[in-house]
């Protein structure tokens, strides 16, 4: 019976010290196009052993869609224009003190693949030129403001096709990486310990302008 404890705790610590270490990696593909919607994301840990599959097509997305507007027609809830704006205005300050930490957590990010394939045709070869090179200008920008949170373990292949043959619109997306378990562990607890402090600066913040308010 002692032996039977002994090898509990053993397989207790080892999984302690094994699950910090273990990396989870992610695969995203997004097909879009005039007529179809499709992501899929796929997911695999533990060498293989643990996967996760996940796909969505434009009938998902129309019935959620269609699943919100229900919900927001049956509660009726009055919409107030300034509370909203409100809130709006109040994100940037919400989210800066958690900036850093995920920065951080980003920097982590180990991008194996990036590619991106877009087929574009307006039906008319001058406008096709044009919308050719603003959705380079895009995928340029995007790729360069990424860099600065992402670690890219290869150059990102972006291709831009034109049609000047007929109207036609497509865009392929797949990114591969990797994210270590223990990476995500101790962000979920910094952004727990700086949302309590978050929380009691506010609190003594309010009191403080409600003393004052009083006075």
């Amino acid at each position: 019976m002692q032996w039977f404890y002994i090898s509990v705790l053993c397989l207790v610590i080892f999984t302690i010290i094994m699950v910090p270490l273990l990396t989870v990696q992610l695969s995203l593909s997004a097909i879009l196009s005039s007529a179809t919607i499709e992501i899929k994301i796929k997911g695999k840990s533990l060498f293989g052993l643990l996967r996760f599959q996940k796909e969505w097509n434009i009938a998902d997305i129309l019935e959620f869609e269609k699943s919100i507007e229900k919900d927001e027609t049956e509660q009726e809830i009055p919409l107030q224009f300034s509370s909203l704006w409100d809130e709006v205005k109040n994100i940037p300050r919400n989210i800066r003190p958690f900036r850093r930490i995920i920065n951080q957590f980003l920097m982590k990010i180990k991008i194996n693949q990036f590619e991106w394939k877009t087929t574009i045709g307006l039906g008319d070869a001058a406008d096709t030129g044009v919308a050719t090179g603003v959705i380079w200008s895009l995928k340029g920008t995007l790729i360069s403001w990424l860099r600065n949170y992402l670690s890219f373990l290869k150059n990102p292949v972006l291709i831009v096709q034109p049609n000047y043959q007929q109207t036609a619109f497509e865009s392929n997306f797949q990114c591969m990486m990797k994210i270590k378990v223990g990476n995500a562990m101790v962000t979920a607890y910094k952004l727990a310990k700086e949302w309590k402090k978050h929380k009691k600066r506010s609190f003594s913040h309010n009191e403080k302008d409600r003393r004052i308010f009083n006075v």
